[in-house]
């Protein structure tokens, strides 16, 4: 990432709102941003499928959820914050991976510019494939701040995304498992 270039770019942003780059409250905001934003965007170089390649055998295939995952990330619309929390269901083939593993695919595909569908859509397609599982389900769940700051400004609207792949697309009665557990 190229810190540089984000700092003189945010000096042209306070510019270009009328503001004085050299005010004192504003002097090193440059620079705060463009760290702020290495660690925001840290996801971008990073394969969402390397914590996930170590597995564990498993005898039975039995449900697997770990829900409310706290997560963050930007819009790339707007290039404002979205947060929430994310539920992740998935029925092993064999082998499983630990609950801190999903979390960190998950901190990886989150620290990327986003859009909270692709998010779900990406995390679902990185565990059924890398796990070659027999199914996941994923619920999003976020309030995205291009909402509620600027545009509709709806500050209570929460905005829920799921995504199947696997037997979750083919069984019903698997979704209604999983909700029911969710409640």
């Amino acid at each position: 990432m190229e810190l540089n270039k984000i700092e003189k770019a945010f000096e042209t942003i306070l510019e270009g709102i009328g503001e004085d780059k050299n005010r004192e409250g504003l002097k090193e905001t440059p620079k705060r941003v463009a760290l702020s934003y290495s660690e925001l965007f840290s996801g971008i170089n990073q394969n969402p499928k390397e914590p996930l390649l170590r597995t564990f055998s498993v005898d039975k295939n039995d449900l697997i959820m770990e829900k409310g995952i706290d997560f963050y990330s930007m819009c790339e619309h707007h290039f404002l914050p979205f947060f929430g929390t994310i539920d992740v269901a998935y029925i092993p083939n064999g082998k499983i991976v630990g609950f801190g593993d999903i979390i960190k695919t998950i901190e990886i595909l989150s620290k990327r510019p986003q859009i909270q569908e692709r998010l779900g859509s990406e995390l679902a397609d990185i565990i059924y494939e890398t796990l070659n599982c027999q199914g996941v389900m994923i619920i999003i769940k976020a309030k995205h701040l291009c909402m509620t700051m600027r545009g509709a400004k709806k500050e209570n609207s929460q905005i829920i995304t799921t995504a199947y792949r696997g037997s979750f697309e083919k069984d019903n009665t698997l979704r209604i498992e999983v909700l029911n557990l969710l409640k």
